[in-house]
């Protein structure tokens, strides 16, 4: 069998700091963008960010942090049938 498990962790990238006050005007006029977002802003102006893991910082989550859906998964090795799954909306 095999347990799949969701979890949630933080990354990092490095904006080059001449760049400072072009990267908050973006995030003026776009307070919601996602990580995403600001790193194909940054390839876009011609930065070349690498996107690292930053190390400890993986956490469970739980069905209720996750809107009900499952983050913990038992499934048969053979196949992959879903044994269980602990999330009310699967």
């Amino acid at each position: 069998m095999k347990v799949d498990y969701k979890i949630t962790t933080w990354e990092r990238f490095d904006i080059d700091d001449e760049h400072k006050d072009a990267l908050l005007a973006f995030l003026k006029e776009n307070p919601k963008a996602s990580a995403m977002e600001i790193l194909t802003w940054a390839f876009d102006i011609g930065d070349d960010p690498y996107v690292e893991k930053i190390d400890g910082s993986d956490e469970e989550m739980t069905p209720e942090e996750n809107d009900g859906h499952s983050t913990i998964e038992v499934l048969a090795s053979r196949w992959g049938e879903v044994l269980f799954h602990n999330g009310k909306n699967e």
